[in-house]
């Protein structure tokens, strides 16, 4: 989650707690905590679904390198070699296993080694006759696939911590946006008593960090502006 959008949030909750526990019966005061809590619950599914395609992303990448780098290091080397062997008597196969660039993208890789499982199909008793080994083909197609299912789940995995990301902000402004309309309540409510007022002013606060973090905003997301306490009222009827 983006810090600016976990500040938000964190704001709105400390809102809530505090609404909770001052609540009031004013049904406009009503109406907008009851809207913040709609939203707060909304971001908890949204937060959750970001954490979930995030971990998943993460855990699917992981496992493809690994299927990669088992593909590469050991089953195309041992095809390379054995076809190798096999152009010697049949110059017809020279060339159609070429070893793929191991610095090539995923894309390109993985096309390479299906080209190479396709044109050892048809010649796979000749292949074994000279070593291949009793179900390497099989093996090899599997950990293919398992290559591909790994970069549908990444992609799927960023599909739903980008898409949850995006709503996250959208969620967190609307926060904001409410808390203020609690702000604007809560001054009248409490502006004779400075104990609660200055409560729901620290409760309120977007906490905004100096320094390097906050030189430029983060991309995608407008800054915020805090919620300032207005100055005390004059009674200009006493002076």
């Amino acid at each position: 989650m983006q810090a600016i959008i976990r500040r938000k949030l964190s704001m709105a909750v400390r809102a809530m707690d505090f609404a909770q526990a001052h609540p009031s019966t004013d049904a406009s005061y009503v109406a907008v905590v009851t809207r913040l809590k709609e939203r707060l619950d909304r971001a908890d599914v949204l937060a959750i679904q970001e954490h979930d395609g995030t971990e998943g992303e993460r855990a699917a990448h992981a496992q493809r390198d690994e299927l990669r780098r088992s593909i590469q290091q050991e089953q195309l080397k041992h095809l390379a070699r054995v076809a190798e062997m096999a152009a010697k008597e049949h110059p017809e196969l020279a060339g159609m296993f070429r070893y793929p660039d191991p610095n090539a993208p995923h894309r390109t890789f993985i096309t390479a080694a299906k080209a190479m499982l396709a044109a050892a199909e048809p010649n796979k008793e000749l292949f074994l006759s000279l070593g291949l080994g009793a179900g390497f083909l099989e093996q090899m197609t599997q950990a293919v696939t398992q290559f591909d299912q790994c970069t549908e789940t990444a992609h799927s995995g960023q599909r739903g911590h980008v898409g949850a990301r995006a709503d996250l902000a959208v969620v967190a402004d609307e926060c904001v946006k409410l808390a203020r309309l609690l702000d604007g309540l809560n001054r009248i409510r409490f502006r004779n008593d400075p104990e609660l007022l200055a409560a729901w002013e620290s409760a309120s606060a977007v906490v905004q960090f100096r320094g390097k973090t906050d030189a430029a905003p983060e991309a995608g997301v407008t800054p915020i502006t805090p919620i300032v306490p207005a100055a005390p009222a004059t009674n200009t009827a006493a002076a």
